[in-house]
């Protein structure tokens, strides 16, 4: 990784590439032939610099301060402050974008539901003991670092870089095979892992107990989220007649598990998991509203430093999956030429 103004360049850079696929917030281009701005955000605009351009004057009329130059050539490096190429002002303290001049990291996030201790699945969800030990000592020998979703959140937020083969583990629904089956297996390689639970289930039939996740939590590799009330999904459903009993439903499916999982727990519920992925401006304003650090859906892929932390994307492990199709869920790399 190249030094602190490189990464921001090319951080701006693959910004901008990605802005205009419309992974982001679109920008504001200016058509203009003569307008030097090409493109703006909260964090930065990029300039085209004009003969008689200093980083004086780019700072003086986009900072508002002359005496800011400084920021302007730490975040370009000297070489890129030539007439006609494209610098990058910044306009806040710049987060760490894990990004160079040839592509920018991603964290995979894995997605589990059930585990077998057969060879034969009894469904496609149902991963067997077999590979999903195979799945971890093949982490475990590629060196790749398994964090946390507070780790994630860190990352998200600037706070905190992450090893470039960094993983997280999550596991949905919360199905006794996750304390019977994967948690022996987390424990040997001392993998931390997410399970979401939805509380309805909780308990019954082939579920975990609050006992049994007590103890995977006490272990300090479990941390246990919301995955909902019933499992049922937050978008808005033909029989809801009425955007109140809609959103008095989905205020239901959250603040539920929140209340006892803190309580049974005694753990905060900050992360939700999207049951079957479904989303909606409801949902995505409530876990907003109530100080939610991330949100996962089942949309494949990995998720950069600039992703929405309300809309991460995970991989879902099947049963069929090969360990060729494991090791495309843990790409960490997305490259892309920006120079």
């Amino acid at each position: 990784m190249a030094g602190r103004g490189r990464i921001v360049r090319a951080a701006c850079m693959a910004a901008l590439a990605l802005l205009a696929a419309g992974c982001m917030t679109e920008p504001v281009v200016i058509e203009a032939p003569r307008d030097p701005v090409v493109a703006r955000t909260d964090d930065f605009v990029l300039v085209r610099m004009r003969a008689g351009d200093t980083p004086e004057s780019l700072a003086g009329t986009y900072l508002n301060d002359a005496g800011q130059a400084a920021e302007i050539t730490e975040a370009n490096g000297a070489e890129a402050l030539k007439p006609g190429q494209i610098v990058v002002v910044p306009l806040r303290k710049a987060k760490g974008w894990a990004v160079d001049a040839d592509g920018y990291q991603v964290v995979p996030i894995l997605c589990y539901h059930q585990f077998g201790a057969g060879n034969r699945a009894r469904n496609r969800l149902e991963v067997s003991q077999n590979a999903f030990e195979q799945q971890m000592q093949y982490l475990r020998d590629n060196g790749y670092a398994v964090v946390t979703l507070a780790d994630m959140e860190k990352f998200l937020s600037g706070e905190k870089a992450l090893p470039e083969k960094a993983v997280v583990i999550t596991i949905d629904d919360g199905y006794r095979s996750a304390y019977e089956i994967a948690f022996p297996i987390l424990k040997k390689h001392g993998f931390p892992a997410t399970i979401y639970v939805y509380s309805d289930f909780v308990g019954t039939g082939t579920a975990l107990t609050w006992d049994q996740m007590k103890e995977m939590k006490d272990s300090g590799l479990i941390d246990v989220q919301s995955h909902s009330k019933s499992h049922a999904s937050v978008a808005v459903q033909p029989t809801e007649t009425t955007g109140a009993a809609y959103r008095e439903r989905v205020a239901r499916e959250v603040t539920v598990p929140e209340g006892l999982i803190s309580s049974k727990l005694g753990a905060p519920v900050r992360h939700f998991a999207y049951p079957f992925g479904d989303i909606s401006p409801v949902a995505l304003g409530l876990l907003h509203d109530r100080g939610y650090a991330t949100a996962a859906t089942v949309q494949r892929g990995g998720n950069p430093s600039f992703a929405d932390p309300l809309l991460l994307r995970r991989d879902m492990v099947y049963a069929t999956d090969t360990l060729e199709d494991f090791q495309k869920y843990v790409a960490v790399r997305v490259d892309m030429k920006l120079r």
